[in-house]
């Protein structure tokens, strides 16, 4: 299996940018990451003033692909997340949804498979990829979603679930990091438990995907679409008519069926309202279609 390490990071999903490995279709490969703060909370307690929020949000690639070319899909099947024994978090005034006061940068030992956090809380982790993306055309910063992927920050995104993703660049040129050992549903303090971490994914290219509308995202028991505005109405909106289209042709259903299907089965779901653009998605069990 081959391996990308974490000196091969970027801050932006640049078409420049030279490709740190290549693969075949269907080949396996370890991707090391630095958690979203690039491994500068060192001690539980820093002094933001000592952090360089330049380095925010590190991507580990990119990848290049061979036959992937612009049009086709790629699909990520995650298989593992290896995560850190500490995670870490940075709250602070004005950013977030909540009021807290002035700026605290944590960092919590993880056992176990546990985050042993404040007042002998302990929660079970559930890793998760926050930042995966291929290439646009032009430069994206890794701190923004978009088509292409980038910073979904969607709880769905461990092991055992699969993205698809465009690919608009020869090779697509794949890269991802920002990983978290948990993340509640809106990120709304601004973070997960921001790790450092060892993903490993089999990358293949799809040459004929249909009309999947990307990013999608599956799970062993669901399907899930996307979408990202500065809006959450129109994300809402947005990710609940892509899978309105998908269930129409996927599963045989006249545009009424599908809509009231929705209405009694779909969760629509606010994956984060930190970001740059806001994310929602539609999740549908896979038992309906």
């Amino acid at each position: 299996m081959k391996q990308i390490t974490k000196e091969h990071i970027a801050f932006t999903f640049d078409p420049a940018l030279p490709p740190a490995e290549s693969i075949t279709s269907g080949e396996t490969v370890c991707f090391e990451t630095k958690d979203c703060y690039d491994e500068q909370i060192d001690v539980d307690g820093k002094d933001f003033s000592l952090l360089d929020m330049a380095r925010n949000n590190p991507v580990t690639g990119p990848l290049y692909v061979e036959d992937a070319a612009p049009g086709d899909v790629l699909k990520v099947e995650i298989l593992a997340i290896e995560p850190a024994q500490a995670g870490v978090m940075c709250v602070r005034k004005g950013l977030g949804v909540y009021p807290v006061k002035g700026c605290h940068c944590r960092r919590f030992p993880i056992e176990d498979g546990t985050i042993l956090f404040d007042q002998e809380i302990k929660i079970p982790i559930r890793p998760m990829i926050g930042v995966i993306g291929t290439c646009p055309k032009e430069p994206q910063s890794t701190q923004s979603p978009g088509v292409h992927g980038g910073n979904l920050d969607i709880k769905n995104l461990g092991a055992g679930s699969m993205i698809y993703l465009p690919v608009f660049v020869p090779g697509a040129l794949l890269s991802l990091g920002d990983c978290h050992a948990v993340q509640g549903d809106g990120e709304t303090a601004i973070c997960g438990m921001e790790i450092s971490a060892s993903v490993t994914v089999r990358v293949s290219v799809l040459k004929d995907a249909g009309s999947l509308p990307l990013p999608f995202i599956e799970t062993e028991d669901t399907i899930i679409t996307t979408a990202a505005d500065a809006s959450l109405d129109i994300a809402s909106k947005k990710t609940a008519q892509n899978m309105h289209t998908y269930l129409q042709k996927a599963a045989n259903l006249t545009d009424a069926q599908a809509a009231m299907l929705l209405s009694l089965v779909g969760n629509l779901r606010i994956s984060q309202v930190v970001n740059p653009k806001k994310g929602c998605i539609m999740e549908v069990p896979k038992k309906y279609l």
